[in-house]
């Protein structure tokens, strides 16, 4: 009986040294499955990896993926799931945009025009002014005498993300006898459960594609070079 009761005794030892050991190891699978997957920022594993747990109560894991958004979780020792699967969500924002992959690296820098010789600097104001409106409605700055055009922010909203953009024109002064602006086009990015306050914007370096026509405009109504 004393015997039973011994191997009884050294099983149940067994089973829940077992079942702790068990607990401490959980096995992640992203999607989609060649999502790099990081721990402490070590690049770990491609689409699974088994985290096994020792003090910490929690790790923080990375997932990131060319054309989905990136997505930073904490997994927790007590979570009762062995296997657990996260998803990463189409990154719709840089579908719908371009960058310096594209060969449009102007996101959030100053590019200079110079207007065609000769044209009246009138002319090249109104110009100027139109293609602000028509594109962005709103102009917060309109000084004619300081050669300054800014303006307001548009919010584009897609499922996830928010980015807004805004055009920026100022007078360049040049050394030659040249009628010359400086254009910027700010482009800022925010995840959409953040909302719409300035803390949750950061640079984007890229430009939604139907502000590219902008670029064009420019070189089409002005007789400019960039």
């Amino acid at each position: 009986m004393k015997k039973l009761l011994l191997l009884l005794l050294v099983f149940s030892s067994v089973a829940a040294f077992s079942q702790f050991s068990f607990s401490q190891v959980k096995t992640v699978y992203v999607v989609p499955e060649t999502a790099k997957i990081y721990y402490n920022g070590h690049e770990v594993g491609n689409g699974s990896y088994q985290v096994k747990f020792k003090k910490d109560d929690f790790v923080v894991l990375k997932f990131e993926a060319p054309g989905y958004i990136t997505r930073t979780v904490k997994l927790f020792k007590n979570n009762p799931k062995k296997t657990i699967s996260y998803e990463l969500f189409v990154d719709e924002a840089m579908q719908s945009s371009i960058g310096a992959e594209d060969g449009v690296d102007l996101a959030n820098k100053f590019f200079s025009v110079t207007c065609k010789k000769g044209m009246d600097p009138d002319v090249v104001w109104k110009r100027l002014m139109n293609i602000a409106i028509n594109n962005f409605e709103n102009v917060e700055v309109r000084d004619k005498a300081a050669g300054w055009i800014k303006t307001a922010w548009v919010n584009s909203q897609f499922l996830y993300q928010v980015v807004r953009t805004r055009l920026e024109i100022q007078i360049q002064f040049t050394e030659e006898d040249a009628l010359a602006y400086r254009v910027r086009i700010s482009s800022e990015i925010a995840d959409k459960d953040c909302g719409l306050n300035d803390q949750c914007f950061s640079t984007y370096n890229r430009i939604l594609k139907k502000y590219e026509q902008v670029i064009s405009e420019l070189q089409t109504s002005l007789g400019s070079n960039f």
